[in-house]
């Protein structure tokens, strides 16, 4: 039998990876109270998963495969976990680090009739929003670009820029430069985890806290050489006599 046309100039297109969807997921997600908008995210998340093995998405990478920005897609997802059709799962990766993905066991859960609603979390804010939040104002062209490249070209963690954020609130410096620095100086005593960040500080307020002791035993030592009278040679030598010879002293008080 002659192959047809249409398969052979469709076959580039054929080649590519297929996922598969659950036919009761397109012909009930309107009855059980999906938009269109929220298919399509959920739709995304499962190819993700299938295609590629993992449902770790960055709001940026998921907004971009839907067409939404990270804000928009996010608003999307808080809603899909709010109400039970998507749960936000948590574990540490090879490198100890801690990642969230998607789960998508409560939408499965939904279409077939059960609630998922009892076992609710909030999903937590992408960095720009925090950032934004946390600053109080929208961030400038140049500071998303600054954001984009910790995250992207330098590599970092999103758990460690944020972690840099809450450091530079905690000191009141509202400066990407401060950040930075932050940044820098965690990857330059090679701060892979959680744990380590932990044990940085830890080791950071210690030597904090021996360096005001000592501070403080300087400052103590100081003011009591201050205050202390100055005595005269003649006592100065009589501090350190031997008390066997004090009749020998007294003979001769300046021998």
């Amino acid at each position: 039998m002659q192959t047809s046309g249409r398969h052979i100039a469709n076959g580039d297109f054929l080649s590519t990876p297929f996922v598969a969807v659950p036919y009761d997921l397109l012909t009930t997600h309107a009855h059980i109270g999906l938009h269109a908008h929220e298919l399509v995210v959920l739709l995304q998340i499962l190819a993700n998963g299938q295609v590629r093995g993992t449902t770790e998405l960055s709001p940026q990478d998921l907004g971009d495969l839907c067409g939404m920005s990270s804000k928009e897609v996010m608003g999307c997802v808080e809603r899909l976990v709010l109400e039970g059709y998507l749960a936000i799962g948590e574990k540490f990766d090879e490198h100890g680090a801690h990642v969230t993905y998607f789960d998508l066991q409560p939408l499965w859960d939904r279409i077939r009739g059960k609630s998922s609603k009892k076992e609710v979390r909030q999903f937590r804010k992408d960095p720009l929003t925090l950032f934004e939040e946390e600053f109080g104002r929208p961030l400038s062209a140049m500071e998303c670009d600054q954001l984009r490249t910790w995250l992207g070209e330098n590599g970092y963690p999103e758990w460690l820029v944020i972690e840099a954020l809450k450091e530079s609130v905690l000191a009141n410096k509202y400066s990407f430069r401060y950040i930075d620095r932050i940044l820098f100086d965690w990857q330059r005593h090679n701060i892979q985890s959680r744990q380590d960040l932990d044990n940085y500080r830890q080791q950071y307020r210690d030597k904090a806290v021996r360096s005001e002791a000592d501070s403080g035993r300087k400052s103590v030592g100081s003011r009591s050489k201050a205050a202390a009278p100055t005595k005269p040679k003649s006592a100065d030598r009589e501090q350190v006599r031997d008390e066997r010879y004090a009749n020998f002293y007294q003979l001769f008080p300046d021998g």
